[in-house]
């Protein structure tokens, strides 16, 4: 998916910037976990987050947004408007997990992980590339797009799916997290769902042990 032109004038906005990497090196990571963080964040801050969920044999990979944003307006404008930005960060979603393949890691023994934008990202790129995942963990945010789309199709084969928001996120509407929730059901996720009262946009502390259980299971 990625594509030879790169510059922020150009299609593939993202395609310069790095993809950052902690945890085992290639030759000796058998899983992988993909982050990709959120508006205004950088690869670096998200992956400090792994001190919480380090597991021997494990490779994270972070890329990083051009100026810290992987598209300009509402997730929930039409993704037209996101153009070409939105298709440069699905772009950068399978740059990673093509480094994960090349150190012969397969796409079942990696995670997909988001937060807020970055969760918005990795739904839209499993659910429009089906296959089985070592899991899919999309924390405040969802399925992108003026509304949610009935044309994704295939199977993620009983990939595990955890999507976690606060019950009243200004950002993310609690409906756009049922329909994110039902598409991959009709996906054939194997899908959880939490809404937690009082949550903010920001990560809980069950959420980060619900992302290590995920970790845990690649073992």
């Amino acid at each position: 998916m990625t594509r030879s032109n790169s510059s922020e004038s150009g299609d593939d906005l993202h395609r310069e910037q790095p993809i950052e990497s902690a945890g085992a090196p290639p030759k000796a990571a058998d899983a992988a976990v993909i982050m990709v963080h959120g508006r205004g964040a950088t690869a670096q801050s998200f992956l400090s987050l792994i001190d919480e969920f380090l597991h021997h044999g494990v490779m994270y990979l972070a890329p990083q947004a051009a100026r810290n944003t992987w598209y300009p307006r509402s997730g929930y404008a039409p993704i037209e408007a996101n153009e070409p930005w939105f298709s440069s960060a699905l772009d950068r979603v399978e740059a990673a997990l093509e480094m994960a393949t090349t150190a012969g890691i397969p796409a079942e023994r990696v995670v997909l992980l988001g937060f807020s934008q970055g969760a918005g990202i990795v739904s839209e790129y499993a659910a429009r590339n089906p296959r089985r995942y070592g899991g899919v963990v999309a924390l405040s945010g969802s399925l992108l797009g003026s509304k949610t789309s009935d044309a994704y199709d295939g199977t993620i084969d009983g990939t595990p799916v955890f999507i976690g928001c606060g019950s009243n996120d200004p950002p993310v509407p609690a409906e756009r997290i049922h329909e994110t929730t039902s598409v991959f059901e009709d996906l054939d996720g194997n899908v959880t769902v939490e809404l937690y009262d009082e949550l903010g946009h920001e990560i809980s502390d069950d959420e980060i042990q619900m992302v290590n259980t995920f970790v845990e299971e690649l073992d």
